[in-house]
């Protein structure tokens, strides 16, 4: 069983299963436990807080619409993550935003040390590579989730994952 952030996977399939057979209050469960990880995810991709906002409601109008499509077989929050960036990246291709990054997601961790990476990250990384690492370090994936979420194979996901972590070795020590 993985935890994400404090977010169990069992607890998200079970609300995503009740949600599937009529259960309304099960998605506002699902709202409530996943909004702010929706938010760090959507707002580590699109970079702008008003964007990232957008995108919640868009990722949630889409569970709400798509839940019917959602099965057993695949992990529910991976299903969720998929559908985050999938909106995003949409976001980003229909606008195609160019934007400072915003410090804002740093706010999303309480441990000194993860700000002190993720500021670093956001300035020093290119958006592939702050994906993957805020993926696993943060959220806490596993590499082949990863690879799911990002439609990608898993040898790439490794590789760009290990080349980002050295990269950010060499920065004056960082990590």
């Amino acid at each position: 069983m993985v935890k994400h952030n404090k977010v169990d996977e069992n607890t998200v399939e079970k609300l995503l299963l009740r949600f599937k057979n009529n259960d309304i209050d099960s998605f506002h469960e699902l709202y409530l436990l996943l909004n702010p990880l929706v938010y760090a995810y959507s707002l580590s991709i699109l970079k702008h807080r008003e964007d990232a906002l957008d995108n919640i409601q868009d990722v949630f109008i889409t569970i709400y619409e798509k839940i019917d499509t959602y099965e057993e077989k695949y992990k529910a929050l991976n299903w969720i993550f998929t559908i985050t960036r999938n909106m995003a990246m949409s976001k980003l291709r229909k606008k195609k935003i160019t934007v400072d990054i915003d410090n804002e997601i740093i706010s999303t961790t309480d441990k000194s040390e993860e700000k002190i990476l993720l500021k670093n990250l956001m300035t020093k990384l290119t958006e592939e590579e702050q994906n993957i690492i805020l993926l696993h370090l943060l959220w806490g994936f596993k590499y082949k989730e990863i690879a799911e979420i990002l439609n990608s194979n898993l040898s790439t996901i490794l590789s760009k994952y290990h080349r980002s972590i050295k990269k950010l070795k060499e920065m004056e020590g960082v990590i």
